[in-house]
């Protein structure tokens, strides 16, 4: 299969790059980016004679059009602001598609392209990552072994141990994460969206070692938006989705962000107007972190509990999962192996159409559980579950 991956500069998608041009699927990978000089940088890194390197503009649709038209599937590893565009060009080009995730509202807004789509003949899968991603799979597990679905909730919990004391080191794009602290969250309690403020929510939870007891706090989410409409069939009635950071970006987070370095609305600084966010999104490119002992020791827990009925009996799953750094690939953080490879894992699904329902889909609604799960244990990501009934 041939692979465009829009915005092959990005710092996630590196753990996809990988992944394709190992993958035996994959005979010709497609990066391209707005910063040509960073996706040729990685393509002599690489040094395969699979991939490939385009500059292109985004505002561009043509030109996007003309790209894709060469290409099986996209992967889309732009901002979330910028998937309506790229998904546009999908279907002039009749390109599958998937993405990182639509953080609530695009996704909604995503899923309108549905019988678009599906007339172009082409797939689409918004929230490909771990969450979303993983967990949304973790999810349609539990769902398919319940006859009823009442509640769903989704933990995620994010350590890191080799950062140092001084350092600003984000687990995956400082946009999206300033997004996620200023926004307003979303539940789906007793049948309806819930608006809701940041940080609201808090709980404690005890994950499994080396992640620990973590705070979680609700978080704008794209699983929120979904899940209520693909599980409703069941009586789906609750939903939510917490997260927890590494503590000392966090507070180092909350502060820029009190301070309003996560604004994007200009601010007059001497004699030209500049956007905050966008400078804190140069500078913290502009670091330079080197590993303790050539070592990443970040770890991500993730935990997916559905309750319902099976049988006519109060029934509960509870999936879950730790993530660490994938040894072989010693270049990359957790953060960036578990957002890129399963990515990778699903655009080679679609592309190689295991799955092939044309329209447009969230996750949970279009991957089969069991090849996705058998998939990601190749690198060492290790789907669990638990079933208890209440008699």
């Amino acid at each position: 299969m041939k692979v465009a991956v829009i915005g092959g500069a990005g710092k996630v998608v590196w753990g996809a790059i990988r992944d394709f041009v190992e993958h035996p699927s994959v005979d010709e990978l497609l990066l391209a980016d707005l910063n040509l000089e960073a996706i040729e940088q990685r393509r002599q890194h690489l040094g395969s004679d699979k991939v490939k390197v385009e500059r292109i503009d985004l505002n561009d649709h043509q030109a996007l059009v003309r790209l894709l038209d060469a290409y099986d599937v996209c992967l889309n590893a732009t901002s979330h602001h910028f998937n309506l565009k790229v998904m546009e060009a999908c279907i002039e080009s009749r390109t599958h598609y998937t993405d990182f995730g639509g953080l609530f509202h695009w996704a909604l807004k995503q899923l309108e392209f549905h019988d678009r789509f599906k007339e172009a003949g082409i797939t689409g899968i918004v929230g490909s990552g771990s969450a979303p991603g993983i967990v949304n799979v973790m999810a349609r597990y539990g769902y398919d072994h319940l006859d009823q679905v009442h509640s769903i909730k989704i933990l995620d919990g994010i350590v890191n141990f080799n950062a140092p004391e001084d350092s600003f080191i984000p687990p995956y794009a400082i946009e999206t994460l300033i997004e996620e602290f200023v926004m307003n969250p979303y539940e789906f309690r007793d049948g309806k969206y819930v608006e809701m403020t940041p940080f609201s929510g808090q709980e404690e939870i005890d994950f499994p070692d080396p992640v620990g007891k973590q705070t979680v706090f609700n978080t704008i989410h794209s699983e929120v938006a979904t899940m209520p409409l693909t599980f409703q069939d069941k009586g789906i009635q609750n939903v939510a989705f917490k997260l927890s950071l590494p503590k000392r970006f966090e507070e180092r987070l909350r502060f820029l962000v009190n301070l309003g370095m996560g604004s994007k609305e200009p601010i007059q600084v001497r004699d030209q107007q500049v956007i905050p966010l966008q400078v804190l999104s140069q500078l913290v490119q502009k670091q330079s972190f080197t590993v303790p002992d050539g070592e990443h020791d970040d770890h991500k827990a993730l935990r997916v509990e559905i309750t319902g009925v099976k049988d006519g009996i109060e029934s509960k799953y509870v999936l879950h999962s730790v993530l660490h750094p994938y040894k072989p690939w010693s270049d990359m953080s957790q953060g960036v192996f578990s957002v890129g490879f399963p990515a990778a894992v699903t655009t080679r699904l679609i592309g190689s159409e295991q799955i092939k329902e044309p329209g447009f889909f969230p996750t949970e609604a279009a991957i089969p559980p069991k090849i996705y799960f058998r998939e990601l244990a190749q690198r060492g990501i290790v789907v669990q579950s638990q079933f208890t009934q209440t008699l």
